[in-house]
């Protein structure tokens, strides 16, 4: 469904008998307790817990060109979800949604989104963090993750700006049947092709019609049409079961 638009595991060893399978030992060589394999997918059992960091070095050092005043992030919120659905994405347009977090950092409808999408079975949860009221800074979410919902999505309004945004799309928690131990990503620059700004602080104006969500090239501080390093996200497991 589209809105709108090398570590450790534990290795078991199984006996097959006439009466059935038995598990009969065990080694520590990876997060995931066991695997379970769905139509060819290997996917992790059980649920896990993170913590998402993200980290801003958004900064007028790191980006001098028209920086804006009172710059900051509006509050993190994503999902987790299945593959059934893709909240955001390069190339989609924009959800009611997505357009209110990245013009206005406001995330009422993307909520309703997101739990329209656990209503019919492909979103697991909606991941709710703070925001960061200056330029750089920390700010930190914890999560569960499960088997069916392995994958997130999580996104922060750039402020001010036209309808800019930093955020990942369906990351995988799971990869081969075993949860992610940690995971560091570096953020790019998102535009949501709802508003035709093309600086920091220019004037509402409504894209008409609406343009697909593009990775941002122009309008702040780049390099030959590249963003420098804008943010980070680490993502840790600190618990699983079974």
């Amino acid at each position: 469904m589209f809105l709108t638009p090398s570590s450790s595991r534990f290795k078991f060893l199984k006996v097959v008998k006439a009466s059935g399978v038995f598990w009969v030992g065990a080694s520590l060589l990876s997060a995931c307790a066991s695997q379970t394999t769905i139509y060819g997918a290997t996917q992790c059992e059980g649920g896990a817990t993170y913590s998402a960091v993200f980290n801003s070095t958004w900064s007028p050092e790191t980006h001098p060109t028209d920086f804006p005043d009172q710059a900051h992030f509006s509050e993190l919120i994503g999902a987790t979800h299945n593959s059934e659905v893709s909240f955001w994405s390069i190339g989609q347009k924009a959800s009611a949604g997505i357009k209110d977090v990245s013009e206005l950092g406001i995330n009422r409808k993307f909520i309703k989104e997101v739990k329209w999408a656990m209503k019919i079975g492909e979103a697991g949860s909606v991941v709710h963090g703070p925001d960061i009221k200056v330029a750089s800074g920390l700010a930190e979410v914890q999560f569960q993750a499960s088997s069916k919902y392995s994958l997130l999505t999580l996104m922060t309004m750039i402020a001010p700006s036209p309808d800019w945004f930093v955020g990942v799309s369906g990351l995988k928690l799971c990869e081969n049947g075993t949860w992610v131990l940690n995971k560091t990503i570096s953020l790019k620059v998102y535009d949501a092709g709802t508003d035709d700004g093309v600086i920091y602080v220019s004037e509402d104006k409504v894209t008409i019609p609406k343009e697909v969500i593009t990775e941002l090239r122009s309008g702040m501080h780049n390099e030959n049409g590249v963003i420098p390093q804008f943010a980070t996200l680490s993502l840790k497991l600190t618990s699983f079961n079974q």
